[in-house]
């Protein structure tokens, strides 16, 4: 796991686990008898880890835009089929590199201003 962006989400997934157990220990009185949290402090505790996950990809986005190109695995060549000659890869126009979803969504609302 060297890709930085793992690394941000590994962390934030650990930071939604340390909330859940603070709400969980915060809730105890609320909870049922079977100790299990309630339906809506389920969805509470979804839509919070959602939130902070969805924020955290964001954050990465801003910081790391693009990732390496899934048809050519980032060296920007497509190799022909005897393998000694090469072109530019078609998608990612010999970069390399493509942007990320979080990154396209974060320039569209840019622009939308």
């Amino acid at each position: 796991m060297t890709d930085p962006v793992h690394a941000v989400l590994v962390a934030g997934s650990g930071l939604v686990l340390a909330a859940t157990a603070v709400l969980n220990h915060a809730t105890d009185a609320a909870t049922d008898a079977a100790g299990t949290l309630t339906r809506p402090q389920q969805v509470a505790v979804l839509l919070v880890a959602a939130l902070v996950l969805g924020g955290l990809y964001l954050l990465a986005c801003a910081i790391w835009p693009y990732a390496n190109c899934a048809r050519c695995n980032g060296q920007g060549k497509s190799r022909s089929p005897s393998g000694k000659k090469f072109r530019n890869c078609p998608r990612c126009k010999g970069t390399g590199r493509r942007k990320r979803i979080g990154r396209r969504l974060l320039d569209h609302r840019a622009t939308n201003r």
